[in-house]
């Protein structure tokens, strides 16, 4: 059932949203927009934990949500490009079964770990996107090296498990990874994005994920997101933006990665 649990549809919303946006912008030829998708430099996406890409009455999937608004840039006569990376070998055949009818010259599919995908070297105005889910945070394919590639027009979309399985059960050392994972992306985030905190309220295994985007956009879509997202999730979904609620987005950060003891007494 992993990539189709009661949580997953608020992901994907913010995946089909953000990203849906980003090509809005991209294909409408306004001469105000900084960043720019042409042949020499096209949109450049990456889901770097692709699954297996089914779609079901009640679920989408990352690969085919990213597929679908690349394919409709291109044709709106904007290059863009799409690097479907999935490590397990027999999920990849279920990759390649439902999403292999995607034109190859604009999703390209691999078998392959993540953590040895590296970016083209990007031009200085190309936009690019990131979609990464990883099971745990030591399994994450994002890196220092790999963020390092990362330009002023580069965007992300990224889970934060912070309770899976009981995942708090763990040592407090490996635990701080997740403030380690945060800062990285933070440390790499332009003055004109800002990044949001997104996280399902009341959940028992405290799903959350953290959204870059221009900062004129953020506000108005995180209060949307907001809104439309807990229609899905019934408890409600809370935001924090690390550019206008600073402490209060590092406070709900302990919040998601400290135990209940730890969090009082920090």
């Amino acid at each position: 059932d992993v990539g189709r649990s009661s949580r997953t549809p608020v992901k994907h919303y913010l995946l089909d949203k953000a990203l849906g946006k980003i090509c809005g912008v991209l294909g409408n030829n306004s001469p105000k927009v900084p960043c720019k998708a042409s042949s020499t430099q096209p949109l450049i996406c990456v889901d770097l934990c692709g699954g297996d890409g089914l779609q079901t009455e009640d679920h989408e999937a990352s690969p085919a949500i990213m597929a679908k608004h690349c394919i409709l840039l291109c044709q709106k006569g904007k290059p863009a490009t799409l690097d479907v990376i999935e490590k397990s070998a027999n999920t990849y055949e279920q990759l390649v079964e439902n999403c292999g009818h995607y034109p190859s010259s604009i999703v390209t599919l691999t078998n392959g770990d993540a953590r040895h995908y590296q970016l083209p070297n990007l031009k200085e105005t190309q936009p690019a996107f990131i979609h990464c889910d990883p099971n745990s945070v030591d399994q994450t394919p994002l890196s220092r090296p790999f963020v390092a590639g990362f330009n002023r027009y580069t965007t992300y979309l990224v889970t934060l498990g912070c309770n899976v399985g009981g995942a708090k059960r763990t040592d407090a050392e490996k635990r701080s990874q997740w403030f380690d994972y945060v800062q990285m992306l933070i440390e790499v985030l332009p003055k004109h994005h800002d990044s949001i905190l997104f996280w399902l309220n009341r959940d028992q295994s405290q799903w959350a994920y953290l959204l870059s985007m221009p900062k004129v956009w953020a506000g108005e879509f995180a209060a949307k997101a907001v809104l439309d997202t807990g229609k899905m999730w019934d408890k409600g979904v809370s935001s924090l933006s690390y550019s206008n609620q600073r402490q209060q987005f590092k406070d709900e950060l302990c919040r998601l990665f400290l135990t209940k003891g730890e969090y009082a007494s920090r």
